[in-house]
């Protein structure tokens, strides 16, 4: 990496001080400040998107992203001589948010409401080339999965431990699966997601502790975020038009896995979420039905199906039972969130 740097920096207007590697790349410390330093597997085109998201958000009051530096050509990308794309974007000294620390989680929730309140309103030529997919035809296609792979377990002898206690709670997580797909077609997600891409609304995509930076300590006080802590967000790589609670679910549900599906700490992470924007009772409801989904155990049964059947991790089968034991404080979790 050390190599390559040299030979792309040369094509900006800066002057790196020192540099370290870091995960997908390296730090730079230059006279510009610090920057991020890696490989682009994006286009020119989606990169251009990014940016105009970038300045837009920033007019809107939200600054502390990974902005990106234009080379001296003013394109955001450059090329090695081996033809490899490489961009250098802002950065900064924080670390990576913690999702045991209740602090860090209620503080990310409140960042999280006010990148929403910045990625709203959103303007661009290339909104339909960037919209979100259709959740009622990724449920449809995860519950046929589920269906085959139960099917195929049924008839397959010689099952293995992992494949017996998988058809033995399989019927359950089936059912939850359906009547989440159910429900979704219910809410009418086609017409709560027009309604949203014509308000020039976008989600970041990929709202987890890798892409929430904080430095300070963040902390809770009674029932009200209290924190001295900077926060930036990172990576909008795969930022779309599109329904933003989404986000927020995919938050929800890694925190909450992360702690046994606590229903006090949800409820202040929403709290917190409401303190800054308030939620309709349509996202609130698709919340609920997205948090139902079995999305863990569907995660398990497409590593099953795409793996060789004849050399199961055991990881899979310790994967499985740490879901199962989370079953009913999820169940108690999902009950409470109903009235919130």
């Amino acid at each position: 990496m050390e190599d390559r740097s040299g030979e792309i920096i040369s094509q900006y207007d800066i002057k790196v001080c020192r540099s370290y590697r870091a995960r997908g790349g390296m730090i730079l410390e230059t006279n510009r400040g610090l920057k991020f330093f890696g490989p682009c597997p994006a286009s020119e085109r989606r990169l251009e998107f990014e940016d105009a998201l970038k300045v837009q958000m920033g007019e809107h009051g939200y600054v502390d992203t990974d902005g990106f530096v234009r080379n001296c050509e003013q394109k955001l990308s450059s090329l090695n001589n081996s033809g490899e794309r490489y961009v250098v974007r802002d950065w900064y000294a924080l670390e990576e948010c913690s999702l045991r620390q209740e602090g860090s989680i209620l503080a990310a929730a409140k960042n999280l409401a006010l990148l929403h309140l910045a990625m709203s309103g959103i303007r661009t030529s290339e909104r339909e080339n960037y919209l979100s997919e259709d959740m009622t035809k990724i449920f449809e296609k995860r519950n046929r999965e589920l269906k085959h792979v139960k099917s195929f377990l049924t008839k397959r002898k010689n099952k293995s431990p992992f494949e017996v206690r998988y058809l033995n709670c399989c019927a359950g997580f089936y059912e939850e699966a359906v009547s989440a797909a159910r429900e979704l077609e219910e809410l009418d997600w086609q017409a709560l997601f027009k309604e949203n891409v014509l308000r020039g609304n976008v989600l970041h995509g990929n709202y987890t502790y890798h892409n929430i930076l904080m430095g300070g300590q963040p902390r809770q006080l009674a029932k009200c975020v209290v924190s001295s802590a900077k926060i930036a967000t990172v990576n909008f790589d795969k930022a779309v038009f599109g329904i933003q609670v989404c986000d927020l679910y995919q938050y929800m549900r890694k925190v909450m896995e992360k702690n046994n599906w606590q229903y006090p700490l949800g409820e202040r992470i929403l709290e917190a979420y409401e303190q800054v924007r308030a939620l309709s009772m349509r996202e609130k409801k698709l919340l609920a039905i997205l948090l139902a989904y079995p999305e863990k155990f569907w995660k398990i049964t497409n590593y099953y199906y795409n793996s060789r059947k004849s050399l199961i991790p055991q990881k899979n089968m310790e994967k499985l039972e740490m879901l199962l034991e989370q079953q009913a404080p999820k169940k108690e979790f999902l009950q409470k969130l109903c009235h919130f």
